[in-house]
């Protein structure tokens, strides 16, 4: 049997021009369909953390030898990103900004507020480090900027926000209505001089996000952004715990996201540290249906690539310049040369912890020093040792302080630093640990003097006045007895440089881990 054969409507058959004129309608509404019925509106997060002052380009060594960094230089890529996406990028900030260089210190942050008042910053977290010049030197700085300073957990003792600052603020973005919330690291309360924080309490983060998401919200924002100063660790428990952010902007523990954390919903990025890295989050967000579509997955940062063959802005260029000659002069001064790297290390003795800490102990005649891995921030590379490096490496005026402490306290302090991020770097003994041993109990043998530490003896310890005070938790340095200040510690480092050049330093096994065994063979 032959199949039926199906007979096409003719040209002018009535039904056949309907149909044509209903496909070509559904198919130019699909075309021109309202951008939040089908891929969502469009919105660029373009953010930095943790700059700590850094506006001319460096080198990292644990990266290549290529320049990295420079406002000049990651102020283009923000222009490049905002003209890719006009009128649906915003700028922000997750704090500590202002600490950490010659270029920026010397003028409390000045340098670094500019670029970012020519940049437009959105919004700024208040991060841990802001507080590192006092109370009213970061009222100074915030009265600068042309942007909002951001943080909600931080009050006086009457419950009002420290001045000018904000705890939230909403923006607009091609009608999308953002709320933006900021949060500070209660951290602060012990990486900062305690004096620093007369008169201010920090709450934590869990306890004052909800009722304020409630209230942003009421507000009318449609999306909700965290920009959080607590590191990403602390971010992913907060969006574990409190419902309803959209995105975490965050910075503290120097991170480097490359593709986004996910946690309960909520997306997470941060752009390490130094502005090596510009982080850049396309969101599509559907305002109908209020949620999120589809997000930037991989590879949200952009590496700040410096040097003759990178763009630049002139603009913030001639910002840089103007800083940079400020110092140039009395910062380009060689102390002294090293023939060899002097390189940090986190979790590890390192050469330059070394360095720092046997010119502490030199300095002062003590038996034994501490230097906080947290203070180092940078590296000094083989050849001549400026000033300016010396600055960048220490950049904060911390004094030498020498006291009296027993063995057992002694003890105590290489216990808990283990537990850290950054361990002590010593000099004056040797401790070898057993990580996989108990809480309490990771220390495995403490030589000093080629003799084991006697917990009952006396021994003269010197460190700096942000440890004698306690911060980090570092706790027992508070007991110390007899203590006397001294110089300044980069003072002391320079000295040393001088006298000791060429530096030949290399890690000497002061701090060892005691390695597993692996099963005996036959």
């Amino acid at each position: 049997m032959r199949a039926a054969k199906f007979k096409r409507p003719g040209c002018h058959s009535s039904g056949w021009v309907l149909f044509s004129l209903l496909l070509v309608l559904l198919l130019f509404s699909q075309a021109f369909a309202a951008p939040g019925e089908q891929s969502g509106v469009k919105i660029t997060i373009l953010h930095l953390n943790d700059t700590h002052g850094h506006i001319i380009p460096f080198v990292n060594k644990s990266t290549g030898d290529q320049p990295v960094s420079g406002a000049a230089y990651f102020s283009e890529m923000i222009k490049h990103e905002r003209a890719a996406n006009p009128g649906g990028a915003l700028l922000l900030s997750a704090g500590d900004m202002f600490q950490g260089t010659p270029e920026s210190n010397l003028f409390h942050g000045r340098s670094v507020i500019e670029v970012m008042n020519y940049l437009k910053f959105d919004a700024m977290a208040l991060g841990n480090h802001e507080f590192d010049w006092g109370q009213d030197v970061l009222r100074e700085i915030i009265a600068s900027a042309a942007f909002p300073v951001l943080s909600a957990n931080i009050t006086g003792g009457d419950g009002k926000y420290f001045d000018s600052v904000k705890p939230w603020i909403i923006i607009k973005r091609k009608d999308i209505p953002i709320g933006i919330i900021g949060l500070t690291t209660p951290e602060t309360q012990y990486t900062t001089k305690p004096g620093n924080l007369a008169g201010l309490a920090i709450s934590s983060p869990e306890s004052v996000l909800p009722s304020l998401i409630k209230e942003v919200r009421a507000k009318g924002a449609a999306l909700i952004v965290v920009l959080s100063h607590l590191g990403l660790d602390e971010d992913r428990k907060l969006a574990a715990a409190v419902p309803g952010i959209d995105v975490i902007v965050g910075g503290h523990s120097h991170t480097v996201v490359h593709n986004p954390v996910i946690e309960a919903g909520t997306i997470i990025v941060q752009a390490g540290c130094y502005g090596e890295y510009l982080g850049v989050l396309d969101i599509y967000f559907d305002p109908a249906g209020g949620k999120i579509l589809k997000y930037t997955q991989k590879n949200e940062l952009e590496l700040v690539k410096a040097g003759p063959k990178a763009k630049s802005d002139p603009g913030a260029a001639k910002i840089v310049e103007k800083y940079e000659s400020k110092v140039r002069g009395e910062f380009s001064r060689v102390a002294g040369n090293t023939s060899v790297d002097l390189v940090r290390q986190a979790r590890e003795e390192s050469n330059i912890g070394d360095l720092i800490a046997d010119a502490m102990r030199e300095s002062t005649g003590a038996q034994i020093a501490f230097q906080n891995g947290g203070g180092i921030r940078g590296d000094i590379l083989q050849g001549p040792i400026t000033l300016e490096a010396i600055y960048t490496v220490l950049p904060f005026d911390n004094l030498l302080v020498s006291m009296d402490l027993t063995g057992e306290q002694v003890k105590n302090l290489l216990e808990h630093c283990i537990d850290t991020d950054k361990i002590l770097q010593i000099s004056g003994l040797k401790v070898e640990y057993d990580p996989s041993g108990p809480d309490g109990s990771k220390i495995v043998s403490i030589i000093i003097d080629e003799k084991p530490l006697d917990p009952a003896a006396s021994y003269r310890v010197t460190t700096n006045d942000f440890l004698a005070a306690g911060g980090d938790r570092f706790t027992d340095f508070t007991q110390g007895r007899n203590p006397v200040i001294g110089s300044n510690l980069r003072d002391a480092v320079s000295e040393y440089i001088k006298k000791h050049s060429p530096i030949e330093t290399r890690t000497q096994g002061r701090i060892t881990f005691k390695k597993k065994e692996g099963p005996s063979g036959n």
